[in-house]
């Protein structure tokens, strides 16, 4: 699993907006707020990615781009973010290699399951904050990533 100092693994994940994304087209243009979550339309995951819906406007003050993460299907990410109206996009990574290479898969990756956990990579592909939850009903509220990123502004 990869640690605050290291480099990020890049990845390349299709969305539900119908685009690529990959770490590497942002290098050197936006700090990446990586957002791995169990499962669309699930309590505590709706609850965090409102959360950060909500914060959208600030994520962008921060010149920050949110990347949802997890190993739902293609539909239904898009009936999840259509459902609540999300700005960012949602990363289908149908062959667990995303979540693997950040090591975030539940139970090891037995249940083919991504544990809740956000990532802060800074514009110079450098993690500048992680947190991976211990229990899948709790999360980070986005003030908590806001105080992150004032950091990493300085």
């Amino acid at each position: 699993m990869p640690n605050v100092g290291d480099t990020a693994p890049d990845f390349s994940l299709l969305a539900n907006d119908g685009n690529t994304y990959s770490l590497s087209q942002y290098k050197n243009k936006n700090n990446i707020v990586l957002v791995f979550y169990p499962g669309d339309d699930t309590p505590t995951c709706t609850k965090q990615l409102c959360d950060y819906r909500d914060g959208w406007e600030r994520f962008q003050q921060f010149d920050s781009l949110v990347l949802g993460v997890s190993t739902n299907n293609m539909e239904a990410h898009k009936k999840f973010a259509a459902k609540y109206n999300f700005p960012f996009p949602l990363l289908e990574d149908k062959d667990l290699s995303m979540c693997k290479s950040y090591g975030v898969m539940m139970l090891g990756g037995l249940l083919k399951v991504t544990n809740r956990a956000v990532f802060i990579i800074d514009k110079n592909g450098v993690i500048r904050y992680k947190h991976v939850e211990l229990v899948p009903i709790t999360r980070r509220k986005k003030e908590e990533l806001f105080d992150a990123l004032k950091v990493i502004a300085k």
